[in-house]
């Protein structure tokens, strides 16, 4: 905590130009302002970017081999990536700005082909006659006069005949020249946020054929500039997922630089409405939903009122819950203030869906992250109805939930202080939130850890607890896996997905009707895990609930076991969070680690204040461990855990013999009834006559127990689904 001070009223000394300077660099990094004076980033004006000349100066200073901006927007990073020669990713999940980005990374194209038919454009829409279509898009008309309009659609008819005979590299060049005179020839005004102001007269219009003149002209200019500093470009632009990064492998980025979206309720889908109306990708605001708004991650209340989405069953998502006691007060009382409100906003479902989403995104990156990868991410807080949010801290811990070590911020700037008409008085900032892996990855005492935490490994998973498992599979006809190659898979990893289509790499699968060439049917997963110092462990046992809970999700039907292999200093709370979640535990604290270890005359009992020296020379004695000293340990270790062993294995298998004892079938039958008050809701319930129902079917429900007391609950619309369910059942 900072020690507090007194400021003083005036400022003695008066601040220097160099001073001035250097403090408006730094709160413009999370702005786009700037950009519209450098080459390529100017050519389209996209708001919700930031300082590519500060984007530039991360790189140089941290010189990565690899970058990712996985919120790519229009393209900062990318470009500022292929400015420097450095390798980059850009995923970006809005269709349209994916687009308008393409653009953006084509300057490499040749610029005599680029001009030629950019010219063949202009003569070929001045030949063309100017007419109106019959039916026009309001917002169309709205933004432009008559003949304006005719201008831009005989510009918009020349480039669609043509661009089927140029490059892909080329249409985007010139589409991109296009979308960007938009907002220069339209007579009304755009608000800071790039939202069209219909209502508002904007003192100087541009003509079509001349503002397009000026594009190409532009674009000429920052190629030719750009072409004489590099000649290739080294970005890869996709259309793709922040929260699942499908397109990319794992273990390879170094550096990741984004601004991901502020949980301020903008409407990213909304930005380029007037240019996705022009190209008629939409007619409304109402087409927004499905053409852009679905794919993004959910941080407007438009979103999530589309969606309909319920906060019970968000806030009972597994991966949001390292922050889940901090986010529900604050999602209750925006939905008792939405009451209050004649807007009737759904801040309380925005809320708590961004940071479910945002969870998704850092295991994403934790996944595609090298060891040694540094995460800078610009974000902002919020305070929707005046209540505040901790943007910065929640995501900080959603990080290192997700698997990373540390998370720092950095404020930029203060906002919400000086407008006069901002709807609440909460002083807000924006900063950067800076997030690492262990940075002391390579520091002796962490090797030494690894080292440790993977002899342990082999011996208590692979020596202790495989042959248990092998031995139950082979008696009973299942089909164990673990890391190991097999013809059904594709390399030695046992990877399985969640149900929202993520990837996670398992230490033991065990299927029904599984062989070494074909998947079987899953009915147990097991992961396993090592730390050294308990501050950690929490982070833990959350990252590995939050890997194994989604796929037991998706596989609910069958209810399969789950379990984990800890080994170290993990908490109490820790372990119970594990367990109340329905894991069944195997956990050898480190004082019977450092016990066994003394069996073969090995103190590892070391602390955090315990010399490098010290766990360099453990290092090289762990490394030379003979055959007969593993074999002390195995045998030692087999002793501490034979209670744990044995319990987890009795668990095992009655759980995966268990037997169905009881299904219940509910067939339901009934009148909706839908009231908009609790009174009258009351009111009508006292009016039901429940001795004689009277209705049409709804659906069945079902229950099914098992002789391990296990339950499944399933509600099915048809016999024809309800018959499959109760025949895999069976299967």
């Amino acid at each position: 905590m900072t020690k507090p001070y007194q400021l003083q009223l005036f400022n003695s000394t008066p601040e220097s130009h160099e001073n001035i300077q250097s403090r408006i660099i730094k709160e413009r990094t999370g702005t786009f302002t700037d950009n519209m004076k450098l080459p390529i980033h100017r050519w389209f004006r996209y708001s919700a970017g930031f300082s590519a000349a500060w984007v530039e100066g991360v790189i140089t200073e941290l010189e990565p081999k690899i970058i990712l901006d996985p919120f790519a927007g229009s393209g900062t990073v990318c470009v500022a990536a292929d400015k420097l020669g450095v390798t980059s990713y850009g995923i970006e999940a809005h269709p349209f700005v994916h687009r308008l980005a393409k653009g953006k990374l084509a300057w490499v194209v040749h610029i005599h082909e680029f001009l030629e038919a950019a010219n063949k454009i202009k003569h070929s829409a001045a030949m063309l006659q100017p007419k109106l279509p019959e039916k026009i898009p309001i917002l169309l008309s709205k933004c432009y006069t008559e003949e304006t309009l005719t201008d831009l659609l005989r510009i918009k008819q020349a480039y669609l005949e043509l661009a089927p005979f140029l490059s892909e590299e080329v249409q985007s060049l010139i589409f991109l020249a296009i979308c960007a005179i938009l907002r220069s020839t339209s007579y009304v005004g755009t608000a800071q946020w790039q939202y069209i102001l219909p209502n508002k007269r904007k003192a100087k219009t541009g003509e079509p054929f001349e503002a397009l003149e000026k594009q190409v002209a532009m674009m000429q200019e920052d190629m030719c500039q750009m072409q004489s500093i590099t000649r290739s470009s080294l970005s890869t632009l996709v259309q793709d997922d922040a929260r699942s990064l499908k397109s990319l492998p794992d273990n390879l980025i170094d550096l990741v630089i984004t601004s991901p979206p502020y949980a301020n309720n903008y409407d990213y889908a909304d930005a380029t409405r007037l240019e996705m109306t022009f190209w008629g990708e939409v007619n409304s605001w109402g087409d927004l939903h499905e053409t852009v708004r679905k794919f993004l991650v959910r941080s407007s209340s438009q979103h999530v009122s589309k969606e309909r989405l319920n906060l019970d069953s968000l806030i009972a998502e597994s991966i949001i819950e390292p922050i889940r006691d901090e986010l529900l007060p604050v999602c209750q009382e925006l939905a008792n203030i939405r009451g209050t409100k004649g807007g009737n906003k759904a801040y309380h479902t925005m809320i708590a869906a961004y940071f479910t989403d945002m969870a998704f995104v850092f295991r994403a990156l934790r996944r595609v992250a090298s060891s040694n990868c540094k995460i800078c991410f610009v974000v902002g807080d919020s305070a929707p109805y005046g209540v505040y949010v901790p943007v910065e801290q929640w995501l900080g811990k959603l990080a290192i939930a997700a698997g990373f070590d540390f998370w720092s911020f950095d404020q930029i700037r203060q906002r919400n202080v000086k407008w006069k008409n901002r709807k609440h008085n909460v002083p807000l900032q924006e900063g950067r939130l800076w997030i690492e892996g262990e940075c002391m990855a390579q520091s002796p005492s962490h090797k030494f850890g690894q080292d440790l935490g993977k002899l342990l490994e082999d011996i208590v998973e692979y020596d202790i607890l495989k042959p248990r498992l092998q031995q139950f599979a082979q008696t009973k006809n299942y089909y164990l896996d673990w890391q190991r190659s097999r013809p059904a898979r594709s390399g030695k990893k046992v990877t399985w997905e969640d149900k929202y289509g993520n990837k996670h790499d398992l230490d033991f699968v065990i299927e029904i009707d599984g062989t070494d060439d074909q998947i079987g049917r899953p009915v147990a997963f097991i992961e396993s895990a090592w730390r050294r110092y308990t501050k950690h462990s929490k982070n833990k046992a959350q990252e590995i609930q939050g890997a194994i809970l989604p796929i037991i999700e998706l596989h609910h039907l069958s209810a399969p076991f789950y379990g984990a292999i800890l080994a170290g200093d993990f908490t109490k709370p820790a372990l119970d969070q594990l367990r109340n979640n329905g894991f069944t535990i195997i956990y050898i604290p480190y004082k019977d680690v450092v016990a066994a270890f003394k069996e073969i005359d090995f103190d590892i009992e070391f602390d955090e204040e315990t010399p490098d020296e010290s766990y360099t020379e453990a290092s090289k004695k762990l490394a030379a461990l003979t055959t007969l000293d593993k074999e002390k340990l195995r045998q030692a270790l087999m002793r501490v855990s034979k209670q744990e062993v044995d319990r987890f294995m009795d668990t095992l298998r009655n759980c995966l013999e268990r037997y169905i004892t009881k299904v219940i079938l509910v067939p339901l039958f009934g009148i909706k009834y839908e009231f908009e008050r609790i009174d009258d809701a009351i009111a009508g319930l006292n009016t039901l006559n429940v001795d004689n129902p009277s209705g049409e079917f709804e659906r069945f429900e079902v229950i099914v127990d098992y002789s391990n007391s296990d339950t499944i609950r399933a509600s099915f619309q048809t016999k024809t689904l309800l018959a499959d369910f109760l025949r895999k059942l069976g299967s």
